[in-house]
């Protein structure tokens, strides 16, 4: 997933880097940075070490980064931060100018519980495509991320980010894994409805991954809903909201 060295002077923060990828940022070829730590404990998360034990990752040094990018200028796209939660990271507006300064767009991926940290970021100009992804129907927000109370939060990011791509700040996408018996067919029109009703342009149904995930004795076992049934639910929620599968 990731390449780490020792701890340097210069770092940032960012726990791994992959050179290019063709996957993270659609229709661009994107070095992928990754930081540690999560507020949120969703059994599906497929980035465990990350997100529990970020500490025990040594940090890649900006200096290698920042090379990386400044030689790959005539084939990299841009550049995608994800995590972990990269707004809990501090030092998320440093990392993104720099990586603006080196001429690049940026795409963040969040979970859309730090509505004012990515504001700011918009605010300043250094985010170009933010991905959210929503975990799952807000009434069982709780219960399917550990975390109590972050629903509101997830609802203020959804008003804000869809205001701003109206602005023509941003580009944004929303997007939800299907988790079978976790995450099913309910909860994803419930959110496409959600997202229409905000005026919401893109939503993605993400195919879940049970090979990696963060507590197996939950999601470990469940077995990923065909491609075919993920399509025809997403034609179901295209009636509200433009609507693919991932």
């Amino acid at each position: 997933m990731h390449e780490s060295l020792a701890v340097s002077e210069g770092s940032l923060g960012i726990k791994g880097m992959l050179p290019s990828s063709m996957l993270d940022w659609e229709g661009k070829l994107a070095a992928v940075l990754f930081t540690g730590g999560c507020n949120l404990r969703c059994p599906f998360c497929h980035n465990a070490d990350l997100v529990l034990s970020p500490e025990e990752i040594k940090d890649f040094p900006w200096a290698r980064i920042e090379y990386h990018l400044n030689t790959k200028k005539r084939w990299l796209d841009g550049v995608c931060i994800t995590g972990g939660e990269p707004t809990l990271n501090p030092n998320i507006g440093e990392i993104t100018s720099k990586i603006k300064s080196c001429g690049f767009p940026v795409k963040l991926d969040t979970n859309g519980t730090k509505p004012n940290k990515v504001s700011e970021l918009i605010d300043q100009g250094s985010i170009d495509y933010v991905a959210m992804d929503i975990k799952t129907s807000f009434d069982k927000y709780d219960l399917v991320t550990k975390k109590k109370g972050v629903e509101a939060k997830v609802k203020d990011s959804i008003e804000r980010l869809v205001d701003f791509e109206k602005a023509g700040k941003i580009e944004v996408e929303f997007r939800t894994t299907f988790v079978p018996g976790i995450v099913d067919r309910e909860d994803i029109l419930e959110i496409a409805g959600h997202l229409a009703e905000a005026r919401g342009r893109r939503y993605s149904i993400q195919q879940f991954n049970p090979k990696k995930v963060l507590n197996p004795s939950v999601a470990g076992n469940i077995s990923p809903q065909p491609k075919d049934y993920l399509h025809k639910l997403a034609l179901e929620c295209s009636t509200m909201i433009p609507t693919k599968v991932k």
